[in-house]
């Protein structure tokens, strides 16, 4: 890792600003496009607005517009990065919750699991440096067993 960030807060604030992003669906194809963090309000300071908009490309060929929407909140007590849902039927609630410190060959990373149903999101952040970080979502359930494997690049 070229810079050693170790705290969420570090991270946290190191997120704001546009990233490329490359997600690998395994046998559903392949998301590529863009990120942006920014402040969801002034008042605010420990919430980044993340919202991804890009293009799913399937193996037939077809292209798919997309985008996803979360609130990255700041916390203290842990020291976390806690990600909302912004879509409607789960507005608010909480996604994951990243306590950054299990330190792994690759970088620094953060484990948390999201129960949907009878599916667990196995979540893993796994921050590189302050111009590239990635996430791997396992998904396991009755129907359900695959990786999402997503590349973050700060944009140029």
């Amino acid at each position: 890792m070229s810079s050693k960030i170790s705290t969420a807060s570090e991270i946290f604030q190191t997120l704001a600003g546009n990233w490329s992003l490359v997600r690998d669906l395994g046998t559903a194809g392949q998301f590529t496009g863009d990120v942006r963090f920014q402040a969801a309000d002034p008042a605010q300071p420990n919430v980044l607005r993340y919202r991804e908009e890009g293009f799913l490309t399937r193996p037939d060929g077809k292209r798919f517009e997309g985008y996803r929407e979360y609130d990255f909140v700041l916390r203290e007590n842990p020291a976390a990065i806690e990600l909302l849902f912004r879509d409607p039927l789960s507005f608010g609630n909480r996604y994951v919750l990243l306590q950054f410190g299990a330190d792994a060959n690759e970088g620094l990373c953060a484990r948390d699991i999201h129960p949907c149903g009878e599916d667990f999101y196995h979540h893993c952040m796994i921050w590189k440096d302050p111009d590239h970080f990635e996430t791997k979502i396992k998904i396991i359930g009755p129907r359900k067993d695959h990786l999402l494997h997503s590349i973050y690049r700060r944009a140029e």
